[in-house]
């Protein structure tokens, strides 16, 4: 399944096989031989009622990829950052938890990109970088104008090695940079982006 986030809702292309059907909230659409995706993400993003749209596809791949055609595309990476006491690095901005994450430069790999932007906006340099996780993906204009922006975020476990004091890039407009015990995620989580809520639970964690 795809999930193209909206800030808290999402479009979700999925597969005929997919359990769409459990979700209380889900609006169901099948297009006719994808026709019409460009019209189905407008009307999707001025009508705020809808939370979750559910487009079941026999060719989920191939409907992902039109639909990533309607959109200018950029590529990010990010990082879920465990440390020694098996403690989760969340960051605080604009009134929100979140992950660290960040685009991507050209000709950066992807990898390179979610330790630089890790880095850089907590203060930490001795982290290593280990298996992907999961790409999320979302949506949005920049500052409310302009084309619709879809970004890819690669992300990647990560560990942290060192005592290093934690420093949040204030200029990114991040406020806090804190280590959240494993038992302590429900209550941050609940001020999150689903995109990230995603992220925990891909990785195994919630």
């Amino acid at each position: 399944m795809y999930r193209i986030y909206f800030e808290n809702r999402s479009i979700c292309i999925c597969s005929e096989n997919e359990p769409y059907y459990e979700d209380s909230n889900a609006v169901i659409l099948r297009l006719n031989k994808d026709g019409g995706i460009g019209k189905t993400i407008s009307l999707f993003e001025k009508d705020t009622n809808l939370k979750r749209l559910y487009i079941p596809s026999a060719d989920p791949d191939r409907l992902f990829r039109k639909t990533c055609r309607h959109f200018s595309e950029i590529d990010a990476g990010g990082g879920l950052v465990k440390n020694r006491r098996g403690d989760f690095l969340m960051i605080y901005r604009n009134g929100v938890w979140d992950l660290p994450k960040g685009k991507r430069e050209k000709g950066e790999k992807r990898k390179s990109t979610a330790l630089r932007e890790v880095r850089e906006e907590t203060g930490l340099t001795e982290i290593i970088a280990g298996a992907p996780i999961c790409i999320t993906h979302h949506c949005y204009r920049w500052k409310g104008q302009g084309d619709l922006i879809l970004k890819h975020t690669y992300w990647y476990h990560m560990d942290y090695t060192a005592p290093v004091e934690l420093i949040p890039q204030t200029e990114e407009d991040i406020t806090k940079a804190a280590w959240i015990a494993a038992s302590s995620l429900p209550q941050f989580l609940s001020n999150t982006y689903p995109s990230i809520v995603e992220v925990f639970k891909r990785a195994k964690i919630i």
